[in-house]
């Protein structure tokens, strides 16, 4: 039964796998086709904006700003929690006997007791989440510019410098309290404080 259940487990895992790869190969075929029709598109109504830029590099440009990389880095993360999953249930027992005999070895600390399993348990969880850790920040330290600005620079034009703070919009009020209501409510506080 426990075999079964393992090799279960592993199927479930790749087939997850090979439905993040496959949404996310489909989703690249979609995005070349979209990206064919909006160069087709701009060069009939705003030229302008392909100017300098041939068509295999403005459909490079739009799948690379576009592509679900969320789907490969998924993938990716559960091939490596799959593969680390064997070696990390050899070394963490293996560390846990050598601490357990060092601190004297106490009958309620053995292998068959919680603390094994508690440590055991989340040893795998953490061998789990240092790669899910390095691949989130991969992600995000690798993700692409916004195609606006890949495409202004694909032209040739300077990137605008964003500077981080907004500044309030001339038709935005600014929220000024009412000195009026503030008058009444402490006026209205001194009367009815003093009671004969």
């Amino acid at each position: 039964m426990y075999d079964f259940s393992l090799q279960l487990l592993l199927a479930v895992f790749a087939v997850f796998i090979l439905a993040c790869l496959g949404y996310g190969l489909l989703r690249l075929r979609a995005l070349s086709a979209d990206a064919r029709e909006e160069y087709a598109d701009r060069a009939a109504t705003k030229p302008a904006t392909l100017r300098g830029v041939s068509e295999g590099e403005f459909v490079s440009l739009y799948v690379k700003s576009f592509a679900p990389r969320w789907a490969f880095y998924l993938a990716a993360g559960c091939a490596v929690a799959i593969v680390l999953s064997p070696v990390a249930l050899v070394i963490i027992p293996a560390i846990y006997d050598q601490i357990w005999r060092a601190t004297g070895a106490a009958d309620w600390a053995g292998r068959g007791g919680y603390v094994f399993m508690f440590t055991v348990f989340f040893g795998v969880v953490a061998f789990g989440a240092l790669p899910a850790f390095v691949l989130a920040r991969l992600h995000h330290t690798r993700a692409p510019e916004p195609f606006t600005h890949a495409l202004a620079r694909a032209r040739g034009e300077p990137i605008p410098e964003e500077t981080g703070w907004r500044r309030r919009p001339k038709w935005a009020r600014r929220v000024r309290p009412d000195t009026d209501a503030d008058a009444d409510s402490s006026a209205s506080a001194g009367d009815g404080g003093s009671s004969d």
